[in-house]
């Protein structure tokens, strides 16, 4: 397991506020694997789907909608382009999603977009979930940190899509 210094700087403070002591610091400190754990169990991103999406949606329609239960996922990130590639249409980037998320997603990491692993900053994050626009045209939903926040966008699906996009993916929350 790698972490960042600023993953490690992360798991101490919140380990700090729920009253980590010093006897507690020394015990991680003698047991590789008790410091994964804990690492894992404070480090891991989770996020909550809500039953329904929060914004205004007239006009646009969910064309391949994505089934997902309320509760909670831990999303992560996958590649999409082969070797040799450097962009993929659109349409055969969605193709390529091993596990798809959708709008509700994307709703969820931004309202506790702090969880978003500082590490996902240098991508736009493409939920795979496909709309038809009001203009008729098919979309993806998507999320691309600027100004030093998350914020959602909309990519048409005839766009080429290169290296600095990520496919979001997501797993069921099953607490340890």
């Amino acid at each position: 397991m790698s972490i960042s210094l600023g993953q490690a700087h992360e798991t101490e403070l919140t380990l700090e506020k729920v009253g980590a002591t010093s006897e507690f610091w020394t015990r991680l400190a003698q047991s590789v694997e008790l410091a994964k754990a804990v690492v894992a169990l404070v480090m891991g991103t989770v996020f909550r789907l809500v039953a329904k999406i929060e914004r205004d949606m007239t006009g646009w329609e969910c064309l391949e909608p994505v089934e997902a239960e309320e509760g909670e996922f831990e999303p992560f990130l996958q590649e999409f382009l082969r070797e040799g590639e450097s962009r993929v249409g659109g349409e055969e980037m969605i193709k390529r999603a091993e596990s798809k998320t959708g709008l509700r997603h994307a709703e969820a990491m931004l309202r506790n977009q702090e969880n978003i692993p500082v590490e996902w900053r240098k991508y736009y994050l493409v939920f795979p979930e496909v709309w038809r626009s009001l203009f008729g045209v098919r979309r993806v939903w998507c999320l691309y940190f600027n100004g030093g926040r998350w914020r959602p966008g909309c990519s048409w699906l005839g766009f080429d899509f290169g290296s600095d996009g990520r496919l979001v993916g997501s797993r069921k929350y099953l607490p340890k």
